[in-house]
């Protein structure tokens, strides 16, 4: 795994389906919710890529037992008329780590961990006061344990 810190300098529009609920289901319902903006993208204006869909969460995760809620989304720019029943975000310029994660997404949790890990020992600490998201494309494989599917994790982060 590779990390990396960046700054981002622009405002950021998304606009997609949110899943809710606890975290033990929630594997099923952000699959429902991905499944629902695939089959609903046409009605999403100005999209900047169609190859490319984010998993975007609140900053509320971390020990939550309770509801959750999780968005996928397109980005999109300008951002249009909103489809019936779905959601937009704007994500303000911030600083983000950047984990570079390669394996299966049921694994995922490990390079959140490695991420943690790696923060603490480089002077950083988690910005829990943003959305946190994960960016999918044609390299990653969605809904399998594969071995080669990629997806960049982007997580809030500060100075200690």
């Amino acid at each position: 795994m590779r990390i990396e810190i960046i700054q981002t300098n622009e405002i950021t529009s998304y606009v997609g389906v949110r899943a809710n609920s606890y975290m033990t289901n929630l594997g099923a319902a952000v699959e429902a919710a991905f499944n629902e903006l695939i089959n609903r993208r046409e009605e999403i204006k100005h999209i900047t890529s169609h190859k490319v869909t984010y998993g975007i969460t609140p900053p509320n995760y971390k020990g939550n037992s309770g509801l959750v809620d999780f968005y996928c989304c397109y980005e999109v720019d300008p951002i249009g008329n909103l489809p019936q029943g779905m959601i937009h975000i704007h994500l303000l310029p911030r600083t983000y780590s950047v984990t570079h994660y390669k394996g299966p997404s049921n694994k995922i949790v490990k390079a959140y961990d490695y991420t943690t890990k790696w923060l603490e020992e480089n002077g950083y600490e988690y910005d829990d006061t943003s959305y946190y998201f994960e960016r999918y494309d044609e390299k990653t494989i969605r809904g399998t344990d594969d071995e080669s599917s990629e997806i960049l994790i982007y997580c809030p982060v500060k100075r200690k």
